[in-house]
Order: structure tokens, then C-alpha cells, then sequence
């Protein structure tokens, strides 16, 4: 074999020996990275969003949309929410150790789904935990819903409060006048009493022709004519009070009847108000809460792979360089002049 030969034969056994062990170690690195690794657990959770800006097709709906979704995601992940959920697990459960816990929310694409994912180091403390963040989240989306409804909202139900006020007191007047009226016709038979009226009305008128012709008796019918009178004027007064209460039972009646109305205007008024309101705005809802935490383990096989890859490309590197080395070193210097 010649020289050459056996030099290039080296030099191939190098490169090969320093790849074999430069992937080796490139494995053993890898592995030693993904078991060093702390162990840790994964909860995972879901919210669905939906509402006047998740539909529509122009331009300024998915803008709103983006912004809606955005501010989903920014609102999950914000320390204020983090710290309220914190709070919260120690309140509820003051037997728990505090643990770091990070979140994650991801929407999933061409949906209004959000997952958010709790990493922590105990798992029963990352599923409380996430959970608690979802209780503490929906409770800000309720709190920004009712300052969203405002003042507008509380001035027709304040209406609503008033007319029914004015209904009610409505009613009571209507009641007093009833049973004023009940009490009085109670006392009297308003058409026997105008039937008598008349009777009366009738006799006497018949009295005061027989006393224009001054007869014998005309004293003994001046004085039926005078009982007479005083009789129609008791008469007249009955029928005069009992025309008044049923005039006021009337007028209550009345005023009750258009006082429900209004009320029930206002109502259906505040109520449609109300249903515009849950219509036209966004809402956020619990879809999934927190699954039991479990161990999230790496993957391994492409880590070890890319360090076995690594470790024979830097071992070929210096395998060649070896072999250059130990080549020159081997060649005769030149003979001198």
C-alpha cells in the first residue's frame, strides 16, 4: 500500500472516530438537557366568545373582532387577573402552597375559541388555579358588562319604579273609591230612589195645581205639600251623593286603568332595552373549565436526534482538522541547500 494511501485511510479513520464520538456525546448532552429539565404539569381550559362583534364580514367587524379578541387574551394573561386568582385560591383554599403557575392562551385559528393553558410545578394547585382565573376573568367581563349598560339603563328602570308607583297608588285610590261607593249604595237603591223621585216630583206638582184653586183643604194639603218638598230634597241629596261616589269610583277607574298602561309601556320599553343590549354586545363564556393537571413530559426523539446530528458534524469538523494536523506533521521537511 502506498504512502498516500495510508495516509488518506487515516484520515478517513479519524474524521469516522471523532463523528462517531462527537455524536455520541451530542446524545448524551441532549439527554442530559431533557432530564435535567424540573418536572411540570398542564391544565387546560376554554372560553367561547361571541356576540355582535364576532359576526360581519366588513372590514370595520373584524376589526372590532380583532380588538375584541385581543383584549380577550391581553385580559387573561394581565397580572391584575393573575394576582385576583391568587387571591382567590388562598381565600378558598387556605391549605394550598402557593406555586408559580404560567398561563397561556392560544385561540384556536379560524374559531372564537380561546385554550388557555396553566404550567405548573403542582398539579392540583395549577388546576385550582386556572380555575380560579376563569372566575376571576368572567366576574371583570360581568363588572365591564354592567358599567357598559351605565346609566341609560338605570334611568328607564328608575321609570319603570316610578309608574308602578303611580299605578299602585293609582290602584289604592280606585279601591278607597269602591269601597266608598259600596258603602253608600249599600245604604240605598239608586233606581227606587229615582223611581220615588219622581213619584213624588209627580204629586207635588199635581198639589200645586189643586192649591192655585184655593180648595176647603188647601191647609191640609199645604202641609203634604210641604213634606213633600222637604221629602225630594232628601231624596235629591241621596241620589246626589250617590251619583258623586259613583263619578269618583269612575274617575279612579279611570285613572288607574291609563296609570297600567304606562306602566306596562315602560316595562316592555325597559325590557326591549334590555334584550337590545344582550343582543348587540360581545359576551365571553366558560366552555371548558380546568382538566386535571397532568405531567408534561418532552419530546425527546428530534432533541436527541438534531444533538446526535450536532455532535457528528462538530466531530467531523474536528476529526478533519486532526487529520490535516497529523498528516503535515507526518511529511518529510524539505532537504536544505
Amino acid at each position: 500500500m502506498s504512502n498516500s494511501r495510508t495516509k488518506n485511510v487515516v484520515r478517513i479513520v479519524i474524521i469516522l472516530a471523532c463523528m462517531f464520538f462527537g455524536a455520541c456525546g451530542g446524545v448524551i448532552w441532549s439527554a442530559l438537557l431533557i432530564t435535567s429539565k424540573p418536572q411540570v404539569f398542564r391544565s387546560l381550559a376554554k372560553l367561547v366568545a361571541g356576540g355582535r362583534t364576532v359576526g360581519g364580514e366588513d372590514l370595520t367587524a373584524q376589526e372590532q373582532r380583532q380588538d375584541f379578541y385581543g383584549t380577550i387574551t391581553e385580559t387573561l394573561e394581565s397580572a391584575e387577573v393573575y394576582r385576583k386568582a391568587r387571591e382567590r385560591v388562598n381565600s378558598l383554599h387556605p391549605d394550598l402552597k402557593n406555586s408559580d403557575v404560567e398561563i397561556r392562551v392560544v385561540r384556536a385559528k379560524g374559531s372564537a375559541i380561546f385554550n388557555i393553558l396553566a404550567t405548573g410545578s403542582e398539579p392540583k394547585y395549577t388546576q385550582i388555579f386556572l380555575n380560579a382565573l376563569l372566575d376571576e376573568f368572567i366576574a371583570i367581563r360581568v363588572s365591564i358588562r354592567e358599567q357598559a349598560q351605565g346609566k341609560v339603563l338605570q334611568s328607564v328602570l328608575q321609570e319603570v319604579v316610578n309608574k308602578q308607583k303611580e299605578m299602585e297608588q293609582a290602584g289604592d285610590h280606585m279601591e278607597a273609591a269602591r269601597r266608598d261607593a259600596k258603602t253608600i249604595l249599600g245604604r240605598m237603591e239608586l233606581e227606587r230612589l229615582k223611581a220615588r223621585l219622581t213619584a213624588l216630583s209627580n204629586e207635588r206638582d199635581d198639589l200645586n195645581m189643586e192649591l192655585k184653586g184655593n180648595p176647603p183643604e188647601a191647609e191640609e194639603k199645604t202641609a203634604r205639600h210641604r213634606l213633600l218638598e222637604d221629602e225630594i230634597e232628601r231624596i235629591r241629596g241621596e241620589i246626589t251623593e250617590a251619583e258623586a261616589a259613583i263619578a269618583k269610583l269612575n274617575v279612579a277607574s279611570e285613572r288607574y286603568s291609563t296609570a297600567k298602561q304606562v306602566y306596562q309601556k315602560m316595562f316592555e320599553r325597559a325590557e326591549t332595552f334590555q334584550n337590545v343590549f344582550n343582543i348587540s354586545s360581545e359576551y365571553v363564556a366558560v366552555q371548558e373549565r380546568a382538566t386535571t393537571a397532568s405531567e408534561h413530559t418532552e419530546a425527546w426523539k428530534m432533541p436527541v436526534i438534531l444533538g446526535g446530528l450536532g455532535g457528528a458534524a462538530a466531530g467531523a469538523v474536528t476529526g478533519l482538522l486532526l487529520s490535516l494536523f497529523f498528516t503535515l506533521r507526518g511529511q518529510p521537511s524539505a532537504p536544505k541547500a
